[in-house]
């Protein structure tokens, strides 16, 4: 077999993430050929098929911004970059499902595509809200990923700092809108088809952010603005006409008619003043109840028949339910007649049931019930008890909590906080699955932000914001743990408070490696690097986190090492702890395997796929074709990096 043959037998990991340019053209090949011309998509004949459907470009309504098309292809352009794995600032690596990425989140969103497409049910963020004071993330729409490892201190040019975004600097909200654009555009992939999103904002941006959200997530999927009173004092602030008491939530799903279809949106517990409308006048056994008509209201529709009250009195009408089921009711006592006997029948409605089946969101919100900025300080005051202030403005955990019971009702999802802060998101959902039972796991992404050399937490060894974040994580956790502890040890499932750790950097592998550079003594060490595929900085678990990535496992996969025939071979670990047709990964190119090493894996693994670096064959093709008829005769799939 020659040299083709054997590339043509042997999968190729990908070295980018996701081209959504390519993607989008090949769906469209699919669905409209006849407007794909050699090899490009016809726009005149996509819109001659598109008749009337199609919009006249010079009167379409939507926002235009200064760079919009920039920010799109920022969205579509594929990226190199990787996680690697940072065991020693995780906590409960080996058992937790929650994630904690330290990276630019454009970068990020963009590694996640492939193994979060389609899974997230919940995104919250909590962007920076464009107020002139807060910093805008340092976007480069040519060399995204080369200016984050800039910012970050990972390559020479280092020590980036991130600037305001001021009124003066002109282009003030374009920059903005360019900043969140695609990242929203990405987020919208990661959300399940039932999935919600919530976006924090004030009155700087809230328009702008309503009318680009219609046209990411389509304006029939705008579910609402929730309006939150984030402080219960009035300010005395005599620079405005109108003091500013009030943020807003925008609600958008990713497909509203599901979402309903699906009742995937949860309900808000009762307040109190809805629970103080309950009594038990009859000492009934089940409790405080309140009641409603059983006679139907017009257009509800229902059944027509008559009802004899106990004093005599008889009711013709149409009724909520059938005859039969209005008897079962009497005869459990969940009819009642008011006016001593003589009334129409009305319906008991009892508080536990309503307290279990909860009450629909309103689109205001204040009160303890919610929390506000003051609750929220005292908050992490109560966890980092040696500072005196860490955070302006955070978010309480009881706001966080109230969203992720509508938008992560089930028990187990997946919610996703990529502007995550001080982790507000990561508390809350920790608490909530403590309160209710729930398995809910998070993932958070923050960027690397120096602390304020000034700064309390700066003296006292947080040089990031995402370090605060994290230990706010392990403090919060464990007082959790503390807190619910009786409650806790009837859980079949313990709760989860770990997290696993991953950093934002370029690729393990230098020949995936794009970054530009027109020095020519920089160019010869980039070649003389390539004639391996990996970097030697890089670790065997680097490598092993890389190309999990790239075969699209969440970064949860749990692996396991083995030793075959004298190898060091990596194994996917599915749940139950089974390993039996699993990937095999072999990430060692310095040493060059024996075809009888080589079958003794797919043999004793008996792997669904087997992936090895391309360098350890060493040049040698007849090993490699050896190892390409092995593995067609087990019916192994072969991929190669």
């Amino acid at each position: 077999m020659d040299n083709q043959g054997i590339d043509n037998s042997v999968n190729q990991l990908p070295s980018t993430s996701p081209n959504f340019r390519t993607d989008l053209a090949k769906k469209l090949e699919e669905l409209v050929p006849e407007a794909i011309a050699d090899g490009k998509v016809d726009v005149v004949k996509l819109k001659e098929l598109l008749a009337e459907d199609a919009g006249e470009p010079n009167e379409r309504f939507g926002l235009f911004w200064p760079g919009k098309k920039q920010a799109l292809r920022a969205a579509q352009e594929p990226t190199t970059a990787t996680l690697k794995p940072a065991k020693d600032e995780s906590k409960d690596w080996d058992t937790t499902n929650n994630i904690f990425i330290e990276g630019d989140n454009l970068e990020v969103l963009k590694v996640l595509q492939k193994q979060y497409h389609n899974s997230i049910k919940m995104i919250y963020i909590d962007p920076p809200y464009n107020t002139g004071k807060d910093f805008v993330y340092p976007d480069n729409f040519k060399e995204g990923l080369q200016n984050y490892l800039e910012f970050s201190q990972q390559v020479d040019e280092g020590n980036k700092k991130i600037s305001t975004n001021t009124e003066t600097a002109g282009r003030y909200h374009s920059n903005w809108l360019n900043m969140m654009y695609p990242r929203l555009k990405l987020a919208r992939n990661l959300l399940t088809d039932d999935g919600v999103i919530f976006i924090s904002i004030d009155d700087a941006e809230q328009a702008n952010l309503k009318k680009m959200c219609d046209e990411i997530f389509g304006e029939g999927n705008f579910e609402g603005i929730i309006n939150w009173r984030r402080r219960s004092n009035q300010p005395n602030d005599d620079s405005k006409m109108i003091a500013t008491v009030s943020e807003y939530l925008c609600v958008y799903a990713r497909n509203s008619s599901l979402l309903k279809a699906k009742n995937a949106f949860g309900k808000m517990p009762l307040s109190s003043d809805r629970l103080s409308a309950y009594t038990n006048p009859d000492s009934d056994f089940r409790g405080d109840w309140s009641s409603t008509p059983w006679m139907a209201s017009r257009g509800q529709g229902g059944s027509t028949y008559s009802i004899i009250t106990p004093t005599g009195m008889k009711y013709t009408g149409v009724w909520l339910g059938t005859e039969d089921t209005f008897n079962e009711l009497l005869a459990d006592g969940r009819i009642i007649f008011p006016n001593n006997g003589n009334g129409k029948p009305r319906k008991k409605i009892f508080a536990r049931e309503r307290i279990k089946n909860g009450q629909p969101a309103i689109n205001f919100w204040f009160g303890q019930q919610y929390g506000d900025n003051l609750s929220a300080t005292s908050e992490i005051k109560n966890i980092f008890a040696e500072f005196q202030r860490l955070f302006d403005y955070p978010k309480p955990v009881n706001l966080i909590k109230n969203l992720v019971r509508l938008g992560a009702p089930c028990s187990d999802c997946v919610i996703l906080d990529f502007f995550a802060g001080s982790a507000t998101t990561a508390h809350a959902v920790m608490q909530l699955n403590a309160e209710d039972g729930g398995n809910r796991k998070h993932i958070m992404v923050q960027l690397p932000e120096p602390t304020d050399e000034k700064s309390e937490a700066f003296k006292a060894g947080y040089k990031k914001i995402s370090e605060i974040a994290r230990e706010r994580i392990n403090r919060a956790g464990e007082k959790i743990k503390a807190d619910f502890a009786d409650k806790l040890a009837e859980r079949e499932t313990p709760l989860d408070i770990g997290y696993r750790t991953y950093k934002l950097a370029d690729t393990n592998f230098t020949k995936w490696q794009s970054a530009p550079t027109g020095d020519l003594t920089e160019l010869q060490a980039r070649l003389d690097l390539m004639r391996e595929s990996s970097n030697d900085n890089a670790s065997e678990e680097d490598l092993l986190v890389e190309v999990l990535l790239k075969m699209g496992l969440p970064l949860t996969t749990r692996t396991k090492t083995v030793d075959i025939d004298g190898l060091h071979v990596h194994q996917v670990v599915a749940e139950g702890d089974s390993s039996e047709g699993q990937p095999v990964l072999y990430l060692n190119e310095h040493v060059k395997p024996t075809l009888e090493q080589l079958r003794a894996i797919i043999t004793d693994l008996t792997p669904s796929k087997f992936v090895i670096l391309d360098d350890a064959f060493q040049g040698d093709n007849q090993l490699k074709t050896n190892l390409v008829q092995t593995c067609k005769s087990y019916d192994v799939e072969l991929w190669t990096v």
